[in-house]
């Protein structure tokens, strides 16, 4: 038993850890929920902190995933339980993984005042890096041959997904980004394709329309590049 019930089992930087970790998880538990339900994209390698929109194109539904996501929350129910346990506290927030993460914030002192706390960084740390992993993968190198190429420049993306596409095609599409997607298509060089779409989804745009009007209308850091170079 804790002889000092007010004592504090965690550093001021375990705490610290903690914090960053636990306001994490609610976007992240987000992100896994869009994964395990067939609402995941291509080109969502970015950071997953960033909001997903539903047009962009759906994977196959993805079963790490939801193991990440019911190891993350399961992780989250134990130091709950442990928390109201030996503080006496009663839990009337939310049951989501992101309610849960949010009362351990919130009762953070009391966390760090709990018995065997030393291994909460840790051990929540890993579902965090864990769940990362799955909405956030590393860039693997992809090489393309003629035929995928061919069969990619049919697909109908948005910006987001022919930026992604762009960074495996090679240096000539380095800087076809999602900004030059635009400025292509706000000079009227491409043209979405047309809907129905809901008011807040973004343009599609047929890939291949895209990689060859980029390439016809250098843009203006690259023509600099080419007539000095002249």
């Amino acid at each position: 038993m804790n002889d000092e019930p007010n004592q504090l089992y965690l550093s001021r930087a375990g705490i610290r850890e903690l914090a960053e970790l636990l306001r994490e998880i609610p976007d992240l538990a987000d992100d896994l929920a869009i994964a395990r339900t067939r609402q995941a994209k291509l080109g969502a390698r970015g950071d997953y902190r960033m909001r997903h929109r539903p047009s962009e194109q759906p994977l196959p539904y993805n079963p790490a995933a939801a193991r990440a996501a019911d190891h993350l929350h399961a992780v989250l129910v134990g130091w709950v339980r442990l928390v109201c346990e030996q503080r006496g506290l009663g839990y009337a927030g939310s049951t989501t993984t992101a309610g849960l993460s949010r009362w351990l914030d919130k009762n953070l002192i009391a966390l760090a005042m709990t018995e065997g706390v030393g291994g909460a960084p840790q051990e929540i740390g890993q579902a965090v890096r864990a769940a990362t992993m799955i909405v956030c993968p590393p860039t693997t190198a992809i090489v393309f041959d003629s035929a995928m190429v061919e069969q990619a420049r049919a697909h109908r993306l948005n910006a987001s997904g022919i930026a992604t596409l762009a960074k495996e095609l090679g240096d000539e599409y380095r800087n076809l980004t999602v900004r030059r997607v635009q400025t292509l298509r706000d000079s009227g060089k491409i043209t979405p394709v047309p809907g129905p779409w809901a008011p807040d989804w973004p343009e599609m745009f047929v890939v291949g329309e895209v990689l060859d009007q980029h390439l016809a209308y250098p843009s203006r850091s690259r023509r600099k590049v080419g007539s000095s170079a002249g």
